[in-house]
């Protein structure tokens, strides 16, 4: 005589194919992601980073309702990455990660995010303060134009942030700047933006253009 499944069997044996389903769609596919640190697990994969841990995480939705930043962070380097959620789970977006292993006083990169058919654009300046003399970060938006065939700068927008806004992870120090821009207004000009350290009297202590980034446009 065959013995027929009890309803429980049957329950158990539909949450493991389930189980099994999800566990092939997240690690072998990449998709279905649960939960939005997957995601930013890919994006770090992706650039050959591993062992971080979050410092910070901020919800801001100037490109998708959902979009998740995660300040990731780690000895060597300091990433930020995105996230959103959609009909198939946690999507991946893109990240950069910063070197922070030369010996700098500080560290930071720039990441823009903008929408096709928006004007939008969410730009975010980060990285990491090692000198113990600085207490706070400003990046100064800046146009350039070339008179006379030599290069002239005027400040467009300022941001800042003191000892108390960063973020501290692991004994170490990080800032997250970011503002929402429409399309450049200065179409004649190049778009530039530096970042300076200050210490606790307001005196400047360094200074230095951002090369190092990503530009991000979503469809």
């Amino acid at each position: 005589m065959t013995r027929l499944p009890t309803r429980r069997r049957r329950a158990l044996r539909r949450i493991l194919r389930a189980l099994v389903l999800v566990l092939l769609c997240n690690y072998v596919f990449g998709i279905g992601l649960l939960l939005p640190r997957q995601a930013v697990w890919q994006q770090e994969q992706r650039q050959g980073v591993s062992g971080t841990r979050v410092a910070a995480r901020m919800w801001h939705p100037a490109v998708y309702a959902t979009h998740l930043f995660y300040l990731t962070e780690n000895e060597e380097i300091t990433l930020l990455a995105d996230t959103h959620w959609t009909l198939f789970g946690w999507e991946s977006g893109f990240g950069w990660a910063l070197d922070c292993t030369t010996g700098a006083p500080f560290y930071a990169g720039e990441r823009s995010l903008s929408r096709q058919g928006r004007d939008e654009t969410l730009w975010c300046y980060y990285g990491r303060v090692d000198a113990p003399e600085i207490a706070e970060i400003a990046v100064s938006i800046q146009a350039e134009d070339y008179v006379d065939g030599r290069p002239v700068r005027r400040e467009v927008a300022h941001l800042s942030a003191p000892e108390g806004a960063w973020y501290e992870k692991d004994g170490r120090r990080y800032f997250l700047l970011y503002m929402t821009a429409e399309a450049w207004d200065y179409k004649d000009s190049f778009r530039r933006a530096a970042v300076i350290a200050l210490d606790g009297e307001g005196r400047e202590l360094s200074r230095f253009d951002i090369n190092d980034g990503n530009y991000s446009s979503y469809g």
